[in-house]
């Protein structure tokens, strides 16, 4: 059984042995919550395969269960007999409680980096370090009080060996008190369901006057980008100019089959749609698209603007994006290709969690968006081109084409430069197809990566690795 199956087996096993437990109720009773909230993020882990799980995530999980684990026998000793006689004599549970939920705080920390922003919000309120401690104050206070109350409804409270006599009006307050930690485990359970980001299901038509627009970030021939908020959550607003068709019901219904296909997409490292905003105004509708909201910008922005990032960041920031380029490929479907690798269409959030962008709602935006003049043979779109493609523009665009692209965009975090810069379209063409040459990434880049890159820029589309495989390899790199 492996790391994160047996977190989730302890985790069960703790919740099982709660309708054993006899005494300090509320202390176990948050224990139990706390734990069952922590299991969110993990379940992304669990979705992953196993080889993909970072030497960072599988210390978290380590933590974790050792937690779990020191949890599971303050459960099970609260729900012995012995150790009741003790309490009663003691009337103190003394530190026991607070090793544990300290350390559920601080793997909450690392655990909520799973997470997407809405959702790690809405997770890292549960284990506030002063709403913790104001929770397990009131817990330890309501155990005591209980005892108190048991102590006064037992006939011989000093020598109580085989079980306690609780009078009537103890035991009904003992089941509201229950009935009520467990409709706060609900409550808690649902709010975060609504806010679970990594599902598509929820990807919908949304309201203008759920939307709040703020800074403007972009304008371009086609649409204005603006930062803003929905729902309170921050996003960006991608609101298109002159659209190409004045029919709602047409895009909408472009719109209600792609996200058929979006559902299919549950990961950290491929950017959150929101969904589509129409708003029609006298026969002259106004599209906006609705989207996660990475405050860093593009991966291009980052390299251009930080230009000392510490290896660390770098292959964290590699692994998340060919995370999200595994996650597009595994889908099954044939055609399920990105179409256009390069380093703006990887987008980075605020922890460096790199997220793949750039074919979501395409269809749709495709239905409202004018084509812009486009040229082809611009310096920096054919940076990003396989020497097959070069050399014959009607070879078809495969998967190996594609691991080629993200092969320049590696090159470009392992340096932070523009690939072939200050180069003639004519000269990157005759670079690549016919001296097979490649910008180079500096001595100080580590072995492991540039292995990895020279992979996937091999001259032989059969040479280079599946996503797979370079997310099997970066992960290695990152232990």
């Amino acid at each position: 059984m492996d790391i994160v199956e047996r977190v989730f087996s302890v985790a069960q096993a703790i919740h099982a042995q709660f309708e054993q437990v006899k005494c300090c109720k509320h202390q176990c009773q948050r224990l139990v919550e706390r734990i069952q909230i922590l299991l969110e993020p993990v379940r992304i882990l669990r979705a992953q395969p196993r080889q993909h799980i970072s030497h960072h995530e599988e210390q978290l999980m380590k933590k974790l269960l050792q937690a779990l684990e020191e949890a599971q026998k303050l459960v099970m000793k609260y729900s012995q007999t012995s150790w009741i006689q003790k309490f009663l004599r003691a009337r103190s549970t003394g530190e026991e409680f607070v090793w544990v939920n300290e350390s559920l705080e601080d793997i909450a920390q690392g655990l909520s980096l799973l997470l997407q922003a809405e959702q790690k919000q809405a997770f890292l309120e549960a284990f506030q370090s002063k709403t913790c401690r104001r929770q397990d104050a009131e817990d330890l206070r309501d155990d005591r009080a209980f005892l108190d109350q048991v102590i006064a409804s037992t006939e011989e409270p000093k020598d109580v060996l085989e079980e306690f006599y609780i009078d009537r009006e103890c035991m009904e307050s003992k089941m509201d008190w229950m009935k009520s930690e467990l409709n706060k485990v609900i409550r808690e359970m649902e709010r975060l369901k609504k806010v679970n980001v990594g599902k598509r299901e929820d990807i919908t038509e949304i309201k203008r006057d759920q939307l709040t627009f703020h800074r403007h970030l972009q304008d371009t021939e086609s649409y204005d980008l603006y930062e803003g908020e929905y729902l309170k959550y921050p996003v960006a607003i991608k609101t298109f100019k002159r659209p190409l068709t004045t029919d709602p019901a047409k895009v909408r219904d472009i719109f209600e089959k792609e996200i058929q296909t979006l559902k299919k997409f549950e990961s950290p490292n491929i950017l959150r749609m929101y969904g589509i905003c129409i708003e029609e105004n006298d026969g002259s509708p106004c599209f906006s698209i609705v989207m996660e909201y990475c405050k860093h910008g593009t991966l291009r922005d980052v390299l251009n603007k930080q230009q000392h990032l510490s290896w660390d960041i770098r292959i964290r920031m590699a692994l998340g994006a060919a995370r999200g380029l595994y996650r597009l490929h595994q889908t099954g479907e044939k055609s399920r290709l990105h179409g256009c690798i390069c380093s703006s269409k990887f987008l980075v959030a605020g922890d460096y969690c790199v997220k793949l962008s750039g074919f979501e709602l395409c269809e749709t935006e495709s239905s409202i968006k004018r084509k812009a003049k486009k040229d082809w043979k611009q310096v920096s779109m054919l940076a990003y081109i396989a020497p097959e493609n070069l050399k014959d523009i009607n070879y078809p665009y495969k998967m190996p084409c594609e691991i080629y692209s993200f092969g320049v965009v590696l090159a470009e975090i392992a340096t932070s430069k523009i690939p072939f810069q200050g180069c003639t379209p004519e000269e990157i063409v005759e670079k690549i197809c016919n001296h097979h040459c490649w910008d180079p990434l500096g001595e100080d880049c580590p072995e492991d990566l540039r292995k990895i890159i020279e992979q996937c820029r091999a001259f032989d589309p059969s040479q280079r690795p599946s996503a797979e495989e370079i997310v099997d390899s970066l992960a290695d790199l990152e232990k």
